[in-house]
């Protein structure tokens, strides 16, 4: 088809078809107001559409986002996906089009077989290239944003369209050129007057069938959570988009499903799982069939702070409307089979360390009467250089003082946003006991203090120990009492730089005795370390030396040893010694994860009651000449 002497740009001006036995079934236009148009039809047998777009891009444009590779380089466009199985099968691309200036058009037929399409034209990104100038910006149409580059401005500076702002960060020439070429930008659907009666209109989406969920339409820093009840195992259909950069392991919008009987992932949304989305290369989509026994689930989804339904920062998915998660049955009946629960914490809650801030260290205690199965929920932070933790919950045995249970890279999910957020969700069994949950944070990216994109919950940043089951009884959780260091043997701890502590002690028997012991330790040797000698013949009976210790978290030089040794009838000097850096309460890098205790302590390992301890000893000045352990 030709057209009578009339531009592509002069026919969206005037809006008119220039065949006059054509109709327009679709026409959106003008896109400077909005970054997306859409509209449906219903096609009741097979129809020869005319098609005319004018829209920007596929010149190797690179849209604001350089982490995306640009498969996609149209940034305004338009698309026709099949209502049913919301696939694309038409689409604006640099080969189909036509450069009519700065822009492309596409003149041409498209003929759609009986069926239901869903029409869109989306221009959410703009790039202005001139002799002096290439930028390619965000598109913000929402009231408190406008063009974002990409670089966080504050919104109080941002009100408004086009404002003062966008002219001397920009230019004006920039802004013209938006007004000019977005005002012409969309798409005419025109079909033969004699096919009229064989086209209905709907609008779009068009429902999925058999639909049990839907969360789609998403925003920013979504939180979605949803427990579900199968009264007998069947099949369900999940249909998600989402986003996420490939070079990384992790999507940022996406959902997983969780078996609340023992906390177990049944389902997670990954690169390994899901195929393009269409549009920019970071579109994800799962759409399969996963089969669940019967059983109580919770589903969730979650976004992060850019790229959704608010605000396209490149180009969207094929299927925009439905952004987020979609459940659906095999049929009408299965949903007989299907419940939803109340949505509230699993369990009740023992105690919690949350909100937790930087440069924090939490501790707290309690006693299981008899054993019992708990729920471990914390958030954390990941080091970007490698797989180690840098805010982090463990649970300790507080008798030993040994680990139980860690918070670690291995046994923990990216918790969206920054991929440094990690979390953790499972049930753990601990025996009948005293335990200690701790939670130390670093200097950086933590609660009401961020450094880059929180977390999903921020509320919950720490650790949460549940109570397992509806039968679960909190009066097996007791209050913490320290009997460990109400029956110490000596103890030295909290101990700062520069100093050496003394405590005498005596022993009414020969006793097993557990040295727990923190300090620091670089090269193989001791910078701060203890001691114990017996004072009859002043020899040293046992020392804590480097090839004995472990890491005790936190920088690479904290060292720990928690052993057992015996010991004579006799008396005895428990000493710690410490040089001028990284000590209690001046650490000049990451502290360990048991601060409190960095120093020296000695506990009855058998049982045996110990004649009391006596006092501690005023500290005595370092050692003339003492080596600092500060790495270098």
């Amino acid at each position: 088809m030709m057209m009578n002497k009339l531009s592509v740009a002069a026919f969206f001006l005037i809006g008119v078809s220039a065949f006059s036995a054509e109709k327009a079934i679709v026409s959106l236009r003008d896109m400077s107001k909005v970054e997306m148009k859409f509209a449906g039809i219903e096609v009741l047998q097979s129809t020869i559409f005319h098609i005319r777009a004018g829209g920007a891009g596929g010149s190797h444009c690179d849209n604001v986002d350089s982490r995306d590779d640009n498969k996609h380089d149209m940034y305004a466009y338009g698309w026709i996906i099949n209502a049913d199985t919301r696939e694309v099968v038409w689409e604006m691309d640099r080969d189909n089009t036509s450069k009519s200036r700065d822009d492309r058009t596409f003149d041409g037929e498209v003929t759609l077989p009986r069926g239901s399409f869903e029409i869109y034209f989306a221009a959410n990104t703009f790039t202005f290239v001139s002799t002096f100038k290439n930028i390619s910006v965000n598109i913000d149409h929402r009231e408190e944003g406008l063009f974002n580059a990409g670089v966080r401005q504050d919104k109080n500076k941002l009100k408004g369209w086009f404002n003062g702002w966008f002219d001397e960060w920009f230019g004006e020439d920039v802004r013209k050129a938006w007004d000019k070429r977005s005002q012409k930008w969309g798409i005419d659907i025109l079909v033969d007057d004699s096919k009229i009666s064989g086209l209905k209109t709907f609008s779009p989406p068009k429902q999925i069938p058999n639909l049990v969920f839907k969360a789609t339409k998403l925003g920013e820093n979504e939180y979605i959570r949803k427990n579900f009840t199968l009264i007998e195992s069947m099949k369900v259909r999940i249909y998600a988009l989402g986003e996420g950069y490939r070079n990384s392991a992790d999507l940022a919008d996406y959902g997983w499903i969780v078996n609340l009987a023992d906390r177990t992932r049944v389902w997670e949304m990954n690169w390994r799982n899901c195929v393009s989305a269409g549009g920019a290369s970071k579109n994800a989509r799962f759409d399969e069939q996963i089969s669940l026994p019967k059983g109580d689930y919770s589903l969730y989804y979650v976004t992060d702070n850019s790229h959704s339904n608010l605000d396209w920062n490149c180009a969207p998915p094929s299927d925009p409307l439905n952004y987020g998660i979609t459940i659906t049955l095999d049929n009408e009946k299965s949903k007989a089979n299907f419940k939803f629960s109340p949505t509230k914490d699993e369990g009740e809650v023992v105690f919690s360390l949350v909100k937790v801030g930087n440069d924090e260290s939490r501790t707290q205690g309690f006693t299981l009467k008899e054993d019992a199965k708990v729920r471990v929920y914390a958030l954390g932070e990941q080091s970007n250089s490698r797989r180690v933790m840098a805010d982090y919950a463990m649970i300790l045995d507080a008798k030993t003082r040994s680990k139980v249970w860690t918070m670690n890279a291995d046994n923990s999910y990216h918790a969206g946003g920054a991929s440094k957020n990690r979390f953790v969700d499972e049930i753990i069994t601990l025996s009948k006991g005293s335990y200690f949950v701790q939670y130390n944070t670093d200097d950086s990216h933590a609660y009401n203090d961020w450094n880059s994109d929180p977390p999903f919950d921020p509320e919950h940043y720490g650790v949460t120990i549940y109570g397992v089951g509806e039968k679960f009884d909190k009066s097996v959780v007791d209050k913490y009492v320290d009997q460990r260091d109400k029956n110490v043997i000596a103890q030295l701890t909290r101990v700062g730089d520069s100093q050496k502590k003394e405590q005498k002690f005596k022993l009414a028997k020969t006793t097993k005795v557990r040295v727990y012991a923190l300090g620091e330790g670089m090269n193989r040797e001791m910078a701060d370390y203890g001691w114990i000698t017996d004072n009859k013949t002043g020899a040293t009976v046992w020392e804590m030396t480097y090839s004995m210790t472990v890491h005790a978290g936190g920088a690479r030089k904290n060292r720990m040893v928690n052993t057992a040794i015996i010991l004579d009838k006799g008396d005895y000097t428990l000493s710690f010694e410490t040089d001028d850096s990284h000590a209690y309460g001046d650490w000049n890098q990451d502290p360990p994860e048991d601060p409190e205790y960095w120093g020296i302590t000695l506990y009855p390992d058998d049982g045996a009651v110990p004649v009391p301890p006596i006092p501690a000893t005023t500290p005595l000045p370092p050692k003339p000449g003492s080596t600092s352990g500060r790495d270098e």
